[in-house]
């Protein structure tokens, strides 16, 4: 029995930090089995007088991946064309456009990263042009003199830091949207993978990973512009598409006008509010069969409140106007340098269907500063409405820029813009010298936390699209859970019932080693912080059979020592030291796969990786330690004479 008190205590320690590192996962069954029990408002109660406590043991039990607790599961692309071409510049021509195009449809079944393809279609489109003809870059030595190889290079770069920024921003959003033990990890040459376990809100989750943030603060035309441009629209369809002269001299009635926003004291941040709109719908216009009438109500206000509201639309109906004033046509009556943008929110009220209705809010393109001088950014609430807002600081670059922007444009509108969406317009009332102002609107405070995510997380240096996307439902998640319970009840039961037929007292043996081998794996589980999901679950009844598989082994090794003459207490030395040997090459093979899967897999592959490693390192700790500690004590402390079938 040399050495027995060394593997009493490593046992001991192990089976101590198992039961240590899963109590607050039977805590946590037994809080969620008594949560359920209760009715509505009890539980409400309960929850509210015991968040703390309750937050505590969810964190600290034992994580179920998405399979089983539910969530979603999104794989977004990185948009590296439009990266492309925004390092390009105003340099593009039909032939960029033409390659760009063809390396977007090839990267759909090529291996190839996108850049390579790119400079390959650019090759089958204009033999012998070099790429330095739109790309120039003096910090990386980027010239109209560079060869192809040193742009790709550059490009390359670019696109892979564009690719680690992405996932860095996306992982920050996750991180701060709360969600528990998320999965965010790189998928080939342009794609992200995000797992996010226990998630319902999927909408939110959709916004919150595509938002770009990009912040822009533009200007608005005078209204008198704006209105003759809604006019000639208006009549352009009317007429069924035909294009009237722009009598740039004409004004409209006013409807209705659009209420400023009062200063703040120059020592606080400027509140900036959206004004009071009514609309003056055109229903005659609608009757007429005018389809631009018929989803978007006009506004007509006085030229001299300098309002940028064109009309209202319902949230429904945005990608119809948005079609219609992209059309040839419509697009030549629209003054030059000015974008029509919708609001973010339904800020202009609901339809009688409750539908939320959007403003159209016309907006100068030039961008008078961008949100990269915005260095902080948190909910706040209006002093005088408790309204949920933004509050947000600039830089000193930041702050003298809106100082000048401010002091130069008293009484006009300034429009703050958050990924093509108009969050606000107030109309700038004195200069604001302390690069502090508030972004408000009809917003709840989740929106609001939403907004802080997005714009302390940083913009995202390219577009990213959902190419990918499922949900798995809570109900399904338990349905996996008690699946999975069952299918590992049934396995371990059988092998149990099998050994103890089969090999008799040796057999009983090896199920109390193999019941420590699945408390040890899910205590190890734990330790870690690793993530149990279903194929985690098939590993871990796999590596039942491999701890079993090593028993088994080791016994058939002493029936043949005891079959060759030598007692039962030779039979076991030898029996254990001839088996070493095959055992160890099984389980340290696996192993290796084990760690290939995780190092390459993605998802539920890893998770089964992460159980079969640590079923493999359990069950050769319970059948060469364990097993053998139980059998030394009964032969040779007891005298008991093992059976080994």
């Amino acid at each position: 029995m040399q050495g027995t008190g060394f593997k009493l205590f490593a046992v001991g320690a192990l089976l101590f930090i198992s039961l240590w590192q899963l109590f607050p996962t039977i805590q946590n069954s037994l809080n969620n089995r008594d949560l359920a029990a209760m009715d509505p408002a009890e539980r409400e109660a309960y929850e509210a007088e015991n968040a703390d406590d309750l937050q505590a043991t969810s964190e600290e039990a034992l994580k179920l991946g998405l399979d089983l607790q539910g969530g979603m599961h999104v794989t977004l692309e990185v948009g590296t064309g439009a990266l492309l071409r925004e390092l390009a510049g105003n340099r593009t021509d039909d032939t960029f456009d033409a390659a760009l195009a063809s390396a977007t449809e090839a990267s759909v079944t090529s291996d190839q990263d996108f850049v390579t393809l790119f400079a390959d279609a650019i090759e089958d489109e204009r033999a012998g042009t070099r790429l330095a003809r739109y790309f120039r870059n003096a910090d990386a030595d980027i010239t109209a003199r560079s060869e192809n190889d040193a742009v790709i290079a550059y490009l390359q770069e670019e696109v892979e830091e564009a690719l680690v920024r992405a996932e860095e921003i996306i992982r920050q959003r996750i991180d701060r949207f709360g969600v528990t033990e998320p999965l965010i990890q790189r998928q080939g040459t342009s794609r992200i993978v995000v797992e996010l376990p226990g998630v319902d809100d999927e909408e939110r989750v959709r916004e919150l990973l595509k938002g770009t943030a990009q912040l822009t603060f533009h200007l608005a035309p005078p209204t008198a512009e704006i209105q003759q441009a809604a006019t000639n629209l208006f009549a352009y369809y009317e007429n069924g598409g035909e294009e009237l002269e722009a009598d740039t001299t004409a004004t409209t009635d006013v409807d209705t006008t659009a209420t400023e926003v009062a200063s703040a004291d120059a020592d606080t941040a400027d509140v900036l509010d959206l004004g009071d709109i009514t609309a003056g719908g055109d229903e005659a216009a609608q009757a007429g069969g005018n389809p631009l009438a018929a989803v978007l109500q006009r506004i007509q206000v006085d030229p001299s409140s300098n309002s940028p509201i064109v009309g209202q639309v319902a949230e429904g109906d945005t990608a119809e106007v948005s079609r219609l004033l992209a059309a040839p046509g419509a697009q030549r009556l629209i003054p030059p340098g000015v974008d029509f943008l919708f609001t973010a929110g339904p800020d202009a009220g609901v339809t009688a269907d409750g539908e939320g209705v959007h403003y159209l809010v016309a907006v100068n393109e030039r961008v008078e500063l961008q949100g990269e001088v915005i260095t902080d950014a948190g909910p706040d609430f209006d002093p005088y409405t408790n309204a949920p807002q933004v509050s947000i600081t600039m830089d000193g670059v930041g702050a003298s820029r809106w100082s000048q922007i401010t002091g130069a444009n008293r009484n006009k509108p300034v429009v703050i813009v958050l990924d093509n969406l108009v969050y606000t317009f107030p109309t700038i009332n004195e200069r604001i010298p302390n690069g502090r102002t508030q972004i408000t609107g009809n917003f709840s405070r989740q929106e609001v936390d939403d907004i802080v995510t997005v714009l302390k997380s940083g913009a995202l240096p390219a577009p990213v699209s959902i190419v990918e996307e499922r949900t798995v439902g809570p109900s399904l998640g338990e349905a996996s859970i008690r699946a999975g319970t069952r299918a590992l009840l049934v396995g371990f039961l059988l092998v149990c019932v099998f050994m103890a037929i089969y090999y008799r007292g040796a057999g009983l043996v090896a199920n109390v080693a193999l019941l420590l081998n699945v408390l040890f794996i899910f205590g190890v589980l734990a330790s870690f912080g690793a993530t149990l999901t279903l194929p985690g679950m098939a590993g871990i009844l796999l590596t039942i059979g491999m701890a079993v598989d090593a028993n088994v082994l080791i016994f058939e090794r002493i029936r043949e020592e005891m079959e060759s003459g030598k007692t039962l207490k030779a039979a076991v030395d030898g029996g254990f030291a001839k088996a070493l040997s095959a055992i160890a090459d099984a389980n340290i093979t696996t192993f290796l796969i084990g760690v290939i899967l995780f190092s390459f897999g993605v998802g539920p592959i890893q998770g089964f990786a992460v159980t079969l490693m640590a079923g493999i390192l359990t069950s050769l700790f319970t059948a060469l330690v364990v097993t053998r500690l139980i059998i030394d004590y009964l032969v040779q402390e007891r005298g008991v004479k093992v059976a080994f079938g």
